[in-house]
């Protein structure tokens, strides 16, 4: 068992009425130290839910530098907490306060994330919680599943949270088809060539991508792309034998219902909602315009979640 190392300051917040006690804990891990925070209710609780983020730099909270300010994970943590269990919510490697070597950021896989989810299920462990509970969100969400088939720890539930129901290939042509169509169809066919030579695993010299494709193909973050093609969502979810909740947004500008139905397809035991107005950051859009959502819900602070999630999730976890 790694060592963890802890520094506790206990911070009194409201959510919703009910008064959580918020932690910051330090996770020991081989490359450094994951940065966390975790809530617990009054009076205790024998569960803890880990909220596993979704892709790029997007810390604990639901944030990031590309424009993204949300702090949907936070609200889904107060949300949570006051539902009567504890959440931890932790910042990725290189990510936040989970510092990280940079010249080592580009040698960064997908499986060193799960790594990373499964080092925090472990710590909530010790921590004396008798069930774990995994909700992932977006990308977050192969990494749940990851978590729960091919690591050595137990897990006892799974919330996938707007997740990926197909690999990330066709993820990204599908979102680059709904951007690019029908204005730019050549930097498309340009794009599904780049795809398609990352999915064999080939590497991609820099001049040979479009400076508009450059910041999502770049040389020094292929390797976690390649990395993430190998995993097929579907197959990890056929393989799983813990109980599972799908949530997805009907407004959801990201990853669609279908992915929800191909993981529910691929593991049929599962459980399926559908929020109509939701979208992809876990709050109601009143558009499915993808500029629209951008100004009005993805840099919304003060919008809250989607009436009825929190109490939806929870009503899973109480019925395991």
């Amino acid at each position: 068992m790694k060592r963890l190392y802890l520094s506790a300051i206990l911070i009194l917040c409201s959510a919703l009425g009910c008064y959580a006690a918020e932690e910051e804990v330090e996770i020991a891990a081989s490359w450094g130290t994951i940065s966390a925070t975790l809530a617990t209710p009054e009076g205790g609780s024998d569960t803890a839910i880990l909220i596993i983020a979704g892709s790029g730099p997007t810390d604990r909270n639901g944030n990031s530098s590309m424009n993204l300010n949300t702090y949907t994970y936070k609200m889904l943590s107060d949300g949570l907490t006051a539902e009567g269990f504890a959440v931890m919510r932790y910042d990725k490697r290189a990510i936040g306060l989970s510092h990280y070597p940079t010249e080592e950021i580009p040698n960064i896989l997908f499986d060193d994330f799960v790594d990373d989810a499964a080092l925090c299920a472990e710590y909530l462990r010790t921590r004396g919680f008798s069930r774990i509970i995994l909700a992932g969100h977006s990308e977050g969400g192969e990494i749940a599943l990851l978590v729960a088939t091919e690591r050595d720890v137990t897990i006892d539930g799974i919330v996938l949270l707007s997740a990926a129901g197909f690999p990330m290939d066709e993820i990204l042509r599908w979102q680059l088809t709904e951007q690019l169509m029908p204005a730019h169809i050549g930097l498309l066919v340009t794009a599904n060539n780049l795809i398609l030579k990352l999915k064999h695993g080939e590497y991609i010299a820099e001049e040979s991508i479009p400076k508009e494709l450059l910041s999502l193909f770049h040389p020094r973050v292929q390797p976690f792309i390649i990395s993430c093609m190998r995993h097929d969502p579907r197959e990890i979810a056929a393989r799983c034998t813990q109980p599972m909740l799908i949530i997805s947004g009907g407004r959801d500008i990201q990853v669609t219902v279908a992915n929800g139905e191909a993981l529910l397809a691929a593991q049929p035991y599962a459980e399926h909602v559908t929020f109509e107005a939701m979208s992809h950051v876990l709050k109601d859009a009143a558009t499915t315009d993808r500029m629209e959502q951008l100004v009005s819900v993805y840099t919304n602070t003060q919008l809250p979640l989607t009436e009825g999630l929190t109490s939806r999730i929870a009503q899973f976890i109480n019925n395991i």
